[in-house]
């Protein structure tokens, strides 16, 4: 007998073991003559074997592995298996057969093969046909097969999806075909994917591109965010236009210079700010001073008309000409003083002397020293120095020593003012100064000196609310006496406000140097998010650096802070304003204990001083202004959330409260706040001068009636 014996390199996987065939009492079995040699069965019908004993050993001793029944005789050595068979090209479905094996020794002992001693290979005893076990592999979960032409209900074709899942094809309902789009199907069941599309128009973060489809993804080409450079476009299409790049009067380029025109060129808050341009006669050279949009008249000497004096009034270069400059005879001999060359210093004298002996003609002496004249003859007294005068008390604006200490127009300071007559001294308005040079008046103007220019004045200015008397027609703060009012600050402290908080300290210290309302305006300060290295973690917070305090402290208070933790990003400013409204508000959305800081998505930390006791000090009885800047959206960092409805609802539940903001125009609802609470939405700006009217508006509101 050839034994067929199990190769593993010919045969698929097992994907499963049967259990051996129950085992009968060989000794009740009688092989049934009935019973073909080529039946397949495995197991003998009881009623088909003898239980005569004798007759049951003698068959199992005969049957061999290829015989009908041996498996009955043999229970132990037959184990059932499932095989895959080999697949069938183009068919997905898997295939599988029964197979018997025989898994005993010699002695007809179940063993296993490489393991237990003296066991052959297994050997096949029988092989079942291959029937289809699964339609897909079996291990498969929603595999996708793609799509097929299947028929909808009104006949129309349509497709539908294919999904193997585990061993079994499964199809999606018939749907019908769209359009196609970009997705890697075949949406229009034509058998093609993605065709057709085309070059499409998309949007990029900076504007309009070309879209084209690439493995089942549109890729969108256009403009790409560049450096901003200032050109009155968002190159780096942040939804801002030349941000940092403007000048201070937020234009491209360099700032204008200040013309003689009555506006504010170069931005600085002045109006014809010490502009001084170069005049002159055929005298002398002087300057002009612009006041009020026109140029004053030039301060250079003007020709006069030539008289008898010494001097050349006509400015020709010619002294006394064109005239009969005549002394009459009773003028001969008497002194007329004088301060003048040839004499050196102090005042001298001069007179009228015949020219010869006849006298016919009469002229003018030079001036000279008055030992010179009294001397006899005059000039003959060897210890008089007819050049050196009597030194005189006060020194004059004449280029001329009249002291005889060496110096020329030393020391000599008087006064000017170049605003209208009826303002001087009126309100802040204060005359000038003027020193004396080289026998002129004016003033140096960058190591140059400019006569007629006049220094240190304070002329009229706008009227602001400041307690004082700005435009000099004695009123001050339009003749209202201004009520007690708490204007607090709330900053935006992250870095992109740097230039932003810079120009609003330039303009509140423009704003200090006048003001005197510290009783009435009283100012607070919060900003955030701040980070501090001395609490060690670095964590975002809401800081008050300055609660309600006179107008010194404030500012102090606010300049001291620099650009320090200003690498922040998690702005709590609506949380700001419910922090400091929920002490005087007749609506508090929540209280502030069962409040938490968000730690979720933020970095956000306790504020300081922690949320429990931060409470602002409003006076009683105060009007209050609450002032926000902010460059990004409204956020809240505190749980529950706070939200600019509940924001508007507190201010409009508020007596005697006005919120105004600084913002940049795309977020909105900045203004909405300002707008439903009494106040105004201005542009962030980072012109310091812009900042100082913006302030001053809303100022003016406090004191005008």
């Amino acid at each position: 007998m050839i034994k067929k014996f199990l190769s593993f390199g010919l045969l698929l996987i097992v994907i499963s073991s049967c259990s051996s065939q129950g085992s009968e009492k060989t000794s009740d079995i009688k092989y049934s003559e009935s019973v073909s040699s080529e039946q397949t069965d495995t197991t003998l019908a009881q009623e088909d074997i003898s239980t005569s004993s004798n007759d049951v050993v003698s068959i199992c001793e005969i049957l061999t592995t290829s015989d009908f029944g041996w498996c009955s005789c043999n229970p132990q050595c037959c184990q059932s298996q499932s095989w895959f068979c080999s697949p069938k090209f183009g068919d997905p479905s898997y295939y599988k057969k029964e197979v018997i094996v025989d898994t005993c020794d010699d002695s007809k002992e179940s063993c296993q093969y490489g393991q237990s001693e003296n066991c052959p290979p297994p050997e096949i005893i029988s092989m079942g046909e291959c029937q289809e076990a699964y339609q897909c592999p079996p291990n498969s979960q929603n595999m996708d097969y793609g799509w097929q032409w299947c028929e909808m209900d009104d006949g129309v074709v349509g497709k539908q999806q294919i999904i193997c899942d585990k061993g079994q094809l499964l199809t999606t309902q018939c749907q019908p075909c769209d359009s196609e789009i970009c997705d890697g199907i075949d949406n229009n069941c034509n058998g093609d994917i993605d065709e057709g599309l085309g070059i499409g128009i998309c949007l990029t973060e900076c504007g309009e591109g070309s879209s084209i489809c690439t493995n089942g993804v549109e890729i969108c080409l256009g403009p790409e965010p560049q450096e901003e450079i200032c050109d009155y476009k968002d190159n780096d299409c942040d939804g801002e236009i030349d941000e940092f790049q403007r000048n201070a009067c937020d234009e491209c380029g360099t700032v204008p210079e200040e013309s003689c025109d009555g506006i504010d060129n170069n931005c600085d808050g002045l109006t014809d700010e010490n502009l001084i341009q170069i005049c002159s006669t055929v005298c002398e050279t002087g300057i002009e001073i612009c006041i009020a949009g026109s140029w004053s008249s030039c301060t250079a000497k003007q020709p006069q008309a030539e008289i008898c004096d010494g001097f050349d009034n006509d400015c020709n270069g010619l002294i006394d000409d064109g005239i009969e400059c005549l002394c009459s005879v009773q003028d001969i001999g008497t002194l007329v003083p004088c301060t003048e060359p040839p004499l050196l210093c102090g005042q001298g004298y001069k007179t009228c002397k015949c020219t010869d002996d006849t006298c016919e003609e009469i002229v003018m002496t030079e001036c000279l020293a008055s030992c010179h004249w009294l001397a006899s003859p005059p000039g003959s007294d060897p210890i008089c120095d007819s050049l050196i005068g009597m030194p005189l008390q006060n020194e004059k604006c004449n280029n001329f020593d009249d002291n005889c200490n060496q110096l020329i127009d030393e020391d000599l300071i008087k006064n000017c003012y170049t605003g209208p007559e009826d303002t001087i001294n009126v309100g802040i308005c204060e005359p000038g100064n003027m020193i004396c040079e080289q026998g002129a008046w004016g003033a140096f103007n960058k190591e140059i000196f400019l006569k007629g220019l006049c220094t240190d004045e304070i002329t009229p200015e706008p009227e602001i609310c400041d307690g004082v008397d700005n435009d000099c027609d004695g009123i001050s703060d339009w003749n209202k006496e201004v009520p007690d009012t708490d204007v607090l600050f709330i900053v935006d402290w992250s870095g992109s406000m740097n230039n932003n908080i810079n120009a609003v300290l330039v303009a509140l210290n423009q704003f200090a140097i006048q003001f005197q309302l510290e009783d009435a305006l009283h100012w607070g300060l919060i900003v955030g998010p701040k980070t501090s290295s001395a609490l060690g973690d670095f964590k975002e917070r809401l800081y008050l650096i300055s609660n309600i305090s006179p107008f010194t402290v404030f500012l102090n208070n606010f300049s001291a802070l620099g650009n320090t933790g200003m690498d922040t990003g998690d702005e709590m400013l609506l949380d700001a304003l419910y922090l400091s409204l929920q002490n005087i508000s007749g609506y508090v959305p929540y209280v502030v204990e069962d409040t938490i800081w968000s730690a979720a998505g933020s970095n956000v930390g306790e504020s300081v001083p922690p949320k429990d006791i931060f409470n602002i000090s409003w006076r009683p009885g105060a009007d209050r202004i609450i002032i926000v800047f902010s460059d990004e959206k409204q956020q809240s960092f505190l749980e529950p959330k706070i939200t600019t409805d509940h924001i508007i609802s507190m201010g409009q539940t508020t007596p005697q409260l006005k919120i105004y903001t600084f913002s940049k125009g795309i977020f909105q609802e900045w203004d909405e706040i300002a707008d439903q609470c009494g106040g105004k939405n201005y542009k962030l700006s980072s012109n310091s001068t812009e900042m100082y009217g913006y302030l001053m508006e809303i100022l003016e509101e406090v004191c005008k009636p």
